[in-house]
């Protein structure tokens, strides 16, 4: 089971990752709408953490990296997120196009920037390390973050070298 994500075929994961998105495009009322968006990023999320968990697991010579803070980056996100839209407060929205803050608000957002930019980091330092069997310089991790950070298309590109991986294993 905790080998799934690594073998499963580029669009298992595309169709997975999108389908909350596909729907809320035929949704007409502006709530359900909203919780499909907000469906799509906890699942997308979640993906990049058990991604990020598994191939931590998998580093090479049992060097694994403490993911306490990927974890918790994940989860203040997601929370980070759904609170923008249960509060519907005007000074604090986050979006899956845009995000806005004012005030004490911007203390939180900010650590939500970080934390999103975290949450695409670490699996992409861990996946590149798992295929050089070394730890990676910050220009040969980039691309695969760019991937993951435009994960539609990088997705595509992504799930061979998963698949490669798996079938080292």
């Amino acid at each position: 089971m905790e080998h799934t994500l690594l073998k499963a075929k580029a669009w298992h994961i595309f169709i997975i990752l999108s389908i909350s998105y596909f729907i809320s495009w035929f949704v007409k009322d502006g709530e359900l709408k909203d919780m499909m968006k907000l469906l799509g990023f906890c699942i997308f999320c979640i993906w990049l953490g058990v991604l990020g968990n598994t191939l931590n697991q998998l580093e090479e010579g049992g060097q694994e990296r403490s993911a306490s803070r990927f974890v918790f980056d994940i989860f203040f996100v997601i929370a980070a997120f759904a609170l923008s839209k249960i509060l519907a407060n005007p000074d604090f929205d986050i979006s899956p196009n845009s995000f806005h803050a004012n005030g004490l608000w911007s203390i939180p957002m900010i650590y939500s920037l970080v934390a999103y930019i975290q949450i695409h980091w670490f699996p992409a330092s861990i996946l590149v390390a798992n295929e050089q069997g070394h730890k990676p310089d910050f220009s040969q991790i980039l691309g695969t973050f760019i991937l993951l950070f435009f994960w539609p298309a990088g997705i595509w590109l992504m799930q061979p070298r998963l698949n490669r991986i798996y079938n080292a294993v």
